[in-house]
């Protein structure tokens, strides 16, 4: 009975075999032959005989070959076995060590043999259960500083368990790893990020001085490790290292960025800034494309950062400078001709923001049906009216005339295909995950996309036209510099240029934060195109509820080292709006650079963030999984609650604080 258990176990195809031949026999019975039936039936049992027979022979020799290896273990007390040319263990079920052999002794327990009457007492971070669960391929295991490939053999001894171990020594062969590993090439791509405007402060002597120190830090910050700079440019450098090197300056977390932020010439600061994108592959020319990947990567972010790219993975070093102003007339102007060139061979455009849009985006979104509707288009905002933070510029438009112009994404979806004939324009972000529908994403034929937040991993990769100015202050402030290099658009219209006015307000706040020379040139153009500020102030009233639930969350705010911390616990509609309004409100609050309000939304914490520059908002809320801009920023956690995520925050500042050394 017991071999039959264990053919039906280890055979079970073979068993299944011998019922199908019964059944068959059963029929031949009863359909056609008896005699035939008796004889399939004598035939049948010989085969089985001769299974039987085969089975008992493979287990005899199984269990000899078992016996001659470890079975009774009779090996452990002689000579060959104690100079078997592996170390060998025996041990308990549960770790205790019964026997060794010399080579064990020499070489894995070695000059300090305290607890090696246990394997844990040996092997510290490896227990039992892995070796024995990698019995046929090994598992690698450190003891000291070598390293063994541990194979598991059980046996019997007085009809217990036990456990014979054999020790490959794998240590030569882990360092060869090892330093194949450290010696791989990386390529370091590093370009001065404002050396045009210097140019503009300083006489070309004087500039030329100034790119040398640059050189000269570069220069010395590299002397310690085996590799080499070559200058390709005035402001562009290579580098080729290893990645043992590698290592250290992401250890050093790459402070020639703070070295270079910091130098001076003449005894003043120049105010120039660096950034550096680091590749690496599995050869020279792969370590090249990721790093210019990277160095693309770290100007869309702002410049002043290291940014290095492994295969699909990103990490960021740096990026605590507000984003350098890199897009000029010219490009602004280049944009325009082939944004004026793609509306016009298209057949229907679409335009949508980011996910609960707000005033930059649905005023961009304005922005763009204007310039296809003075380019013979006729163009849609696709949006969730029942979701978005600018409800009132909405209900304005609608009272413009421009009601059928706010379609649901349901039907845009249905109205775009992947024809190239249909164009969408996404404004105010350039994250796959964060625009307003992904499906509708899909579905496009050809995509634009217009953003000026700092630049996401996972960004829109396949955009004909990726417009992006991380110094710009808002999307809407883009869209009106792209709107006074076409031609056809001869006048905005005076709620055209307040929707604008209202995007370049609201992420400005009212002309403090992020405003750069390009913002004050949009906002006078938007003022000769008919924008008044008074009409756009107030757009942005609130009703008195909302008044009363922002100035409670104030008062229920806490400090945090540098940081103000608040809650919105409040049930209302407009949550979003108020907790992004709340995290402005404490910024005027004296010692807080930077302010969250946590809120809970639809089963998902969410983090409002604000600084006045001070704390790079963005950084801190990309810890948690979020993004953003160095002064406005928010984050979204799933699968928590506000007690959790209000933690996370606390640590994130920690973490951050200590990183960039802010007290």
């Amino acid at each position: 009975m017991e071999r039959l258990k264990t053919l039906l176990r280890n055979f079970p195809i073979l068993v299944g075999a011998v019922a199908l031949a019964l059944v068959c026999i059963v029929l031949t019975f009863f359909t056609a032959s008896k005699w035939l039936a008796v004889a399939e039936l004598l035939i049948l049992a010989a085969v089985v005989v001769l299974v039987f027979v085969f089975f008992d022979i493979f287990n005899a020799r199984k269990q000899k070959l078992l016996s001659q290896i470890s079975s009774d273990l009779d090996f452990m007390g002689s000579g060959a076995s104690k100079d078997f040319p592996l170390p060998v263990a025996v041990c308990k079920p549960d770790g205790g060590i019964i026997w060794y052999n010399n080579l064990f002794e020499e070489n894995v327990i070695g000059s300090n043999p305290t607890g090696y009457s246990e394997l844990t007492g040996v092997f510290k971070d490896v227990g039992m259960e892995t070796i024995l669960n990698s019995a046929r391929d090994g598992v690698i295991i450190d003891c000291d500083e070598k390293h063994f490939s541990v194979y598991s053999h059980r046996a019997k001894k007085d009809n217990e368990d036990v456990y014979v171990l054999y020790f490959s020594d794998m240590t030569k062969y882990r360092k060869i790893a090892d330093e194949y590993v450290k010696t791989r090439p990386a390529i370091a791509i590093m370009t001065i990020d404002n050396m045009s405007e210097i140019q503009q402060d300083y006489r070309e002597s004087d500039c030329a001085a100034i790119r040398n120190g640059i050189e000269k830090l570069a220069e010395t910050w590299i002397k310690d490790y085996s590799c080499f700079i070559s200058k390709v440019s005035d402001s562009k450098f290579y580098i080729v290292a290893e990645k043992q090197d590698l290592d250290d300056m992401m250890a050093r977390r790459f402070d020639l960025l703070d070295k270079v932020r910091e130098y001076t010439y003449d005894g003043k600061y120049v105010g120039v800034t660096l950034s550096i994108g680091v590749g690496c592959g599995a050869t020279l020319p792969d370590c090249e494309t990721n790093a210019k990947l990277a160095l693309d990567m770290a100007l869309g972010r702002g410049g002043d950062q290291a940014v290095i790219r492994m295969k699909d993975k990103y990490e960021f070093f740096g990026g605590v400078s507000k984003s350098v102003e890199s897009t000029t007339r010219v490009k602004s102007r280049t944009v325009a001709a082939a944004f004026t060139e793609l509306i016009q061979g298209c057949d229907n455009v679409f335009v949508m923001g980011h996910k609960f849009p707000d005033f930059d985006a649905v005023g961009a979104a304005i922005g763009v049906v204007k310039i296809a509707e003075s380019l013979g288009k006729k163009a849609y905002i696709a949006t969730n009216k029942s979701q978005t933070m600018a409800k009132p510029l909405i209900e304005a438009a609608g009272k413009q005339g421009l009601e059928d112009v706010f379609i649901p994404l349901e039907e845009a979806r249905s109205g775009i295909t992947q024809s190239k004939k249909n164009l969408l324009v996404v404004v105010d972000t350039h994250i796959t995950g964060l625009v307003e529908d992904t499906q509708l994403l899909e579905k496009a034929g050809m995509v634009v996309v217009i953003d000026h937040h700092r630049k996401a991993v996972d960004y829109i990769k396949d955009s004909v036209i990726f417009f992006h100015d991380p110094s710009a202050s808002s999307a809407s402030e883009m869209v009106a510099e792209l709107s006074e290099y076409i031609p056809t658009v001869t006048q905005l219209g005076s709620f055209t240029a307040d929707a604008l006015m209202a995007g370049i307000m609201l992420d400005t706040k009212n002309f403090i934060l992020r405003v750069g020379s390009k913002t004050f040139e949009a906002a006078a153009y938007l003022k000769t195109q008919g924008a008044e500020t008074v009409r756009v102030k107030k757009l942005f009233a609130n009703d008195i509820e909302n008044y009363h639930i922002r100035n409670k969350i104030i008062s229920g705010a806490r400090k945090y080292q540098n940081c103000a911390i608040a809650l919105n616990d409040e049930p209302t509609s407009e949550i979003r709006m108020i907790s992004a309004q709340a995290a402005d409100e404490l910024l005027n609050i004296s010692g807080v650079d930077a302010s969250f309000v946590i809120f809970k939304m639809d089963n998902v914490i969410c983090v409002s963030a604000r600084s006045f520059g001070a704390v790079n908002v963005q950084v801190i809320m990309e810890y948690l999984g979020g993004g953003g801009h160095q002064t406005m920023a928010a984050a979204q956690l799933k699968d928590s609650d506000i007690e959790t995520v209000t933690a996370d925050v606390m640590h994130s500042i920690e973490r951050y604080n200590e990183m960039y050394n802010k007290k």
